[in-house]
């Protein structure tokens, strides 16, 4: 029975030791990547990568809105992968069910009655150099004064249906 125990023991160590390890490189604490050595596609480090993500759902990933999230991943997938920030061009726009990621600490506190879960990831894409957009459309349709609002991160422009084509026929992959 103990030769059992030893060699099941040996096992946990050496899948544990194995195993890759999670890791938030560039923005701290969101959008954990593995890193391996041997893929079929690595980022190039002499390429523009230039994404603008359609952010429209309320799901959330780790405790904040899923494209944010998805944001600080290729973030830190493009910089481990050795791609300068110079060369990283990223933003997005909110728009229908996820409106409510844009509001301030005290707007989000009196529309929900809890705290916004996003702002610290906000902060750090923003601080980053990301460009965060606000859907008006969306602002009007959930009663959300811009002026008032809005988390000074973000910036009002008249419509996501306007921004996404703006951003592709700049040169821009939309990511959904």
């Amino acid at each position: 029975m103990k030769g059992y125990i030893t060699i099941l023991f040996i096992v946990i160590i050496q899948l544990n030791m194995n195993a890759q390890s999670w890791k938030t490189p560039t923005i701290e604490g969101y959008g954990r990547i593995v890193e391996y050595d041997n893929v079929a596609i690595k980022p190039d480090s002499t390429a523009h990568y230039k994404l603008f993500f359609n952010i429209t759902t309320d799901k959330e990933r780790e405790g904040v809105n899923v494209s944010l999230w998805k944001m600080a991943r290729i973030i830190n997938l493009l910089e481990n992968g050795g791609v300068p920030k110079n060369n990283i061009h990223i933003g997005g726009v909110v728009s229908g069910p996820a409106a409510l990621i844009v509001l301030s600490k005290d707007a989000y506190f009196k529309k929900t009655g809890e705290a916004n879960p996003n702002l610290d990831l906000i902060e750090k894409l923003a601080t980053y150099g990301t460009t965060l957009h606000f859907c008006g459309q969306a602002a009007a349709e959930k009663n959300i004064d811009p002026e008032k609002d809005l988390n000074s991160h973000f910036t009002l422009t008249l419509s996501a249906l306007v921004d996404i084509p703006t951003y592709e026929m700049q040169g821009y992959s939309i990511i959904y």
